[in-house]
């Protein structure tokens, strides 16, 4: 999925080239419209008759503060609105697909607190860490809500959720915002092992640094301050769970 068809089409024929896999499918979306998200799984729904795995990837750092077209903080639109929403749109194929895995890419630079009278960072943007962060912690926050919500729910749909840093990894969103300080984008495989190795089956609601459990902030494990944020992002999206 991206934004942009050429970069599209160019990434479906070198991964062709390097797999000799020609079932491969792309799709076009921005992720700053919920409009857009919508349609996206729409088209999704068109092709696939269901899901095994659910990488929640995309993600922007921006530098000054702008605002989607739905009225949000773009940080917030992109990295926490979208895939929030898309999520509740795909959970029915997710709950057709082979104990299907759910993975939401957070960071090591989340945030440690979240000021709730300020989601929309209208007050002191500053260069858009502070954006990244919360965008990030947020991630954590309904990742854990939600692989909570899929296990008590009472149905065995046998979905897992699950979050991680991918590693520092030289993507442009990297060096715009911190500089040329991680690995090289082919030796990124974090997010491969969460969804495919078995020594995570049935794990769920965890937070995952170079494939080891680690602590995310300690405001994540606050059931009252997940539920809040849960509760507004329902709101923001009008998205609908039915675990």
């Amino acid at each position: 999925m991206g934004r942009n068809q050429s970069r599209l089409d160019q990434t479906l024929r070198e991964i062709k080239e390097q797999t000799n896999n020609t079932n491969l499918s792309t799709f076009l979306a921005d992720f700053s419209s919920l409009a857009e998200v919508r349609k996206l799984s729409d088209a999704i729904h068109q092709k696939f008759t269901h899901l095994d795995v659910l990488i929640n990837n995309a993600g922007v750092f921006m530098d000054t503060r702008q605002e989607s077209v739905d009225g949000h903080e773009m940080t917030f639109a992109i990295n926490v609105l979208a895939p929030f929403l898309l999520t509740s749109l795909l959970l029915d194929l997710l709950k057709k697909g082979s104990a299907s895995r759910i993975v939401n890419v957070s960071s090591i630079s989340q945030a440690s607190r979240i000021d709730f009278d300020n989601l929309q960072l209208k007050k002191s943007y500053g260069n858009g860490h502070k954006a990244y962060e919360l965008s990030k912690l947020s991630n954590i926050m309904f990742t854990y809500e939600m692989a909570a919500m899929l296990k008590n729910s009472g149905k065995d749909s046998g979905i897992t959720v699950n979050c991680l840093d991918p590693g520092t990894v030289n993507t442009k969103m990297l060096l715009q915002g911190w500089g040329p300080c991680g690995i090289d984008i082919s030796d990124a495989n974090n997010e491969f092992h969460l969804v495919t190795d078995a020594k995570f089956n049935n794990v769920t609601g965890k937070y995952f640094v170079d494939c080891r459990e680690r602590r995310s902030s300690s405001i994540s494990y606050d059931k009252e301050a997940r539920k809040r944020l849960w509760d507004i992002l329902i709101t923001m999206t009008d998205a609908k769970f039915e675990a």
